[in-house]
């Protein structure tokens, strides 16, 4: 099984059970595939293995999500363990080093479901551990994960970022009622590809449950903010990489990965122009966004 996210392929294998995804979100679908990867994806591959957790005493927390996960290290490997609350032990573990060299998930007996009479592992690689590996994978590809909305305009690509509640899946819907396609409503990967600023849709959609597995140049920026009248102000770059710190994932425990993403960041701003959008959630921010880019 394979998962395609920003031209990024992680292969999925599982020597124990047969994987399935049967149980993922619908939003998963676009992503997932069983075809050989294009030639000029990245393959990363990740070893599954059913039970048989690894020792974990060598490893020190340097993160806790105060949800059902944490992260340790030893220095040379990152070790994420998922905890989820009542579970009374860990049910999935992974195990990687920085580049994404070699991966290897171990799985407990909650991952292992009877699906028409055959025992399966549901693919450990989904939400949150996924995000976290393309976070280190594009951090080591000139790239960042953004918490934003991406539309296409005429084959060119546009970027909402704005927080949960900002307005993301709002102006997402806005802009379909008017017939423009969106990569996502909720989280844009962004990379430097070739001297050129791509954006990308990726699996985890937000409100409105859009997620499209394609990729277009990126030629501007808009932060959102609701307001009672639409308005296009222009940001500077200082500003907007000010801006871009709250709705970037970035693992500000990890100086090294995080010290990659922000400097893709700072190339970004300066690179790609940005926006203010303050709007009302109605149709006449797209006429007004429309006109807008069309004039630039």
């Amino acid at each position: 099984m394979d998962i395609s996210v920003a031209g990024i392929n992680f292969r999925i294998s599982c020597r124990d059970l047969r994987l399935s995804s049967e149980l993922q979100r619908q939003s998963y679908k676009p992503f997932i595939s069983l075809d050989v990867p294009s030639p000029n994806e990245e393959i990363i591959t990740i070893d599954v293995k059913a039970g048989g957790f690894p020792d974990t005493a060598r490893f020190t927390k340097i993160f806790d999500s105060n949800e059902s996960w944490s992260m340790f290290t030893n220095g040379a490997e990152y070790l994420w363990v998922d905890i989820p609350p009542s579970s009374g032990g860990p049910i999935c573990l992974a195990m990687f080093d920085r580049g994404l060299g070699k991966v290897t998930v171990y799985c407990g007996t909650a991952l292992i479901f009877d699906i028409e009479g055959e025992k399966m592992l549901l693919n450990p690689v989904s939400y949150p551990l996924d995000q976290l590996l393309l976070m280190y994978a594009l951090a080591e590809r000139r790239g960042a994960l953004i918490h934003a909305s991406g539309i296409d305009m005429n084959g060119e690509g546009y970027i909402f970022p704005g927080k949960s509640g900002a307005g993301k899946s709002t102006i997402s819907r806005i802009l379909v009622s008017k017939g423009r396609d969106i990569l996502s409503d909720d989280r844009i990967a962004a990379r430097q590809i070739s001297g050129q600023f791509r954006m990308f849709g990726t699996p985890w959609a937000g409100e409105a449950e859009i997620a499209e597995n394609r990729s277009l140049p990126l030629r501007g920026i808009f932060f959102i903010r609701q307001s009672g009248e639409n308005v296009i102000k222009a940001v500077t770059p200082t500003e907007a990489a000010e801006r871009l710190m709250p709705v970037i994932s970035v693992p500000w425990y990890d100086r090294g990965v995080m010290t990659e993403i922000l400097s893709f960041c700072e190339h970004l701003v300066f690179a790609v122009p940005a926006y203010e959008l303050c709007f009302r959630p109605e149709v006449g921010v797209a006429d007004l966004f429309e006109e807008f880019v069309l004039r630039r």
